[in-house]
């Protein structure tokens, strides 16, 4: 299943047409439906973003190689261009950070992008939306990191009140093509098992083992992101293991940096 996270219903209406959804009426947020693929439209907010996800994650628990994307209309710096598409590599909300794999290839430009409370006026140095931290938080209960993308679309330079529903359906419409082709691009990534061999997948259990799941499924990540970066080139996962809990920590860091180095 593939599911698609909009905030707007003019973000939504040139994916339901393009796909050919049609309406679902089984919970009560607006959501369009056929057998390959779920469009769920949010609503502006982080509140509204992490109630509706999480009633529709709910309702329909996500299996092994489903995949999601949120894409919508952001704010941006003037150096970016209205009407591009950017791949969200790292999402800021005040000191949190939150980071979505990027493990398929693709051409769009990578961006950081600052979740906010508000619309935005005030020149930043990102670009900006409302809804994409709660969107991951709610996610990451049911997905991998590089099963998840964030698209956004330029549509003003920090001057909200300049963005028409018509113009916003006219950004996203331009871009249905780039979509498809991130759908087919994430779809192409299988991540299992069969990427090591069942002496590294022992080792690598006995390694994980040794921190939180959550701690675990972010080594996990790391992993899978090395091994299809570096097909052919051998794990070197055998470290001692630190008694204490601040120690492994800082070793899980520096793991997860020399893999997605």
């Amino acid at each position: 299943m593939i599911y698609l996270i909009t905030a707007l219903d003019a973000e939504a209406k040139p994916l339901w047409d393009h796909y050919r959804l049609k309406r679902d009426s089984s919970l009560p947020y607006t959501l369009y439906r056929n057998d390959e693929m779920t469009l769920l439209v949010g609503g502006i907010g982080k509140a509204n973003t992490m109630m509706a996800l999480s009633a529709l994650l709910g309702w329909r628990i996500p299996e092994t190689g489903d995949i999601l994307i949120n894409i919508g209309i952001c704010g941006a710096p003037s150096e970016y261009t209205i009407g591009e598409a950017l791949l969200i590599h790292q999402i800021f909300e005040g000191e949190r950070r939150y980071y979505p794999d990027i493990l398929y290839p693709h051409t769009l430009r990578e961006s950081s992008l600052v979740c906010i409370n508000s619309p935005q006026s005030i020149v930043r140095d990102y670009p900006v939306d409302m809804e994409s931290s709660a969107l991951f938080q709610a996610a990451s209960r049911f997905f991998k990191l590089h099963q998840m993308a964030f698209i956004k679309i330029v549509s003003d330079h920090f001057t909200p009140e300049s963005v028409t529903k018509e113009g916003a359906m006219d950004l996203v419409r331009s871009h249905v093509k780039t979509l498809d082709e991130l759908i087919r691009n994430l779809q192409s990534v299988q991540v299992d098992s069969l990427l090591f061999t069942s002496e590294e997948r022992q080792k690598i259990d006995a390694l994980k083992g040794h921190f939180t799941k959550s701690q675990g499924d972010a080594l996990e990540d790391a992993l899978n992101y090395f091994r299809l970066k570096n097909p052919e080139q051998s794990l070197k996962i055998d470290h001692d293991i630190p008694h204490s809990k601040r120690e492994r920590s800082q070793l899980l860091e520096t793991l997860i940096i020399a893999l997605t180095a």
